[in-house]
C-alpha cells in the first residue's frame, strides 16, 4: 500500500450530498474515508469532494468537463469517482451524448495517471419508461467501456428506488432523488468497499 492515497470524488449533488433541499450536506466522501481507513490505517489520505448541483456533463452548458480539468491541472490524483448524468437525464439529454461527455471528463484524468472508478446512474422516484430506457442505456455504455486505468462500479444496482422496500427508501432516500444522509453513509460504504478491492487487487498484481 502506498504511504499516500490522493482522492477526488467528482460530480453533482449527489457527490456533494445534498438533503434536506439543499440545507445541509452529507458526502458519501466521510464514510469512504472511514472504510480507507480502518483498511490502511497507516497510509495518508487525501479525500476532496467536488460536487455541484444541479452541473450536467453535456457542455455546454454544463462543466463538468472544465471544472475535472481545473482540478487536475492543479492536483495529482490517485482516484478520481465520477457520478453524473442523473441532472442530464433529467434534462432529456440522449444516453450516447451524456455517455461522450463523461468520457471526456474521464480522459482528462486518465491522461493525468489517475485511476478512474466511474459509478452507474441510480434510479429516482420518477416512474417513466423513456427515462428509465434511457438510464438503462447510459449504465450499460459506462458498464461496457473499457480503457487502461478505468473500473467501475454498479451504483445503481446498489440503490435500487422502485424494487426496494417501503423501509429501504424511508432510510435511503430523502426527496425521491437525493439520498439521506444515512444513505450517503451506504453508498460511501458500498462504494469503498469497491475501492479498498481495487486497491488491494492493485497493489498485489506490483508485488
Amino acid at each position: 500500500m502506498a504511504e499516500k492515497l490522493s482522492i477526488l470524488c467528482f460530480g453533482d449533488s449527489l457527490t456533494a450530498g445534498y438533503y434536506r433541499w439543499g440545507l445541509e450536506h452529507h458526502p458519501y466522501a466521510i464514510k469512504l474515508a472511514g472504510i480507507l481507513a480502518a483498511e490502511f490505517p497507516n497510509a495518508g489520505r487525501t479525500i476532496d469532494v467536488n460536487g455541484v448541483s444541479g452541473d450536467l456533463v453535456v457542455y455546454p452548458p454544463g462543466s463538468f468537463l472544465s471544472r475535472i480539468q481545473e482540478k487536475c491541472a492543479k492536483k495529482q490524483y490517485d482516484w478520481v469517482i465520477f457520478l453524473g448524468g442523473t441532472n442530464d437525464l433529467g434534462y432529456g439529454n440522449r444516453a450516447d451524448m451524456i455517455y461522450y461527455a463523461l468520457k471526456d471528463c474521464w480522459d482528462v484524468a486518465l491522461a493525468t495517471g489517475a485511476n478512474v472508478l466511474a459509478l452507474t446512474v441510480p434510479e429516482c422516484g420518477v416512474k417513466s419508461d423513456t427515462l428509465d430506457t434511457r438510464r438503462d442505456t447510459l449504465n450499460s455504455h459506462i458498464l461496457e467501456h473499457q480503457a487502461e486505468r478505468y473500473h467501475v462500479f454498479d451504483l445503481h444496482s446498489k440503490i435500487p428506488y422502485h424494487t426496494a422496500s417501503e423501509s429501504f427508501r424511508d432510510e435511503m432516500f430523502d426527496d425521491g432523488l437525493h439520498l439521506t444522509a444515512k444513505g450517503y453513509d451506504f453508498m460511501g460504504t458500498v462504494v469503498g468497499e469497491h475501492l479498498v478491492n481495487l486497491i488491494k487487487g492493485k497493489k498485489g498484481s506490483e508485488c
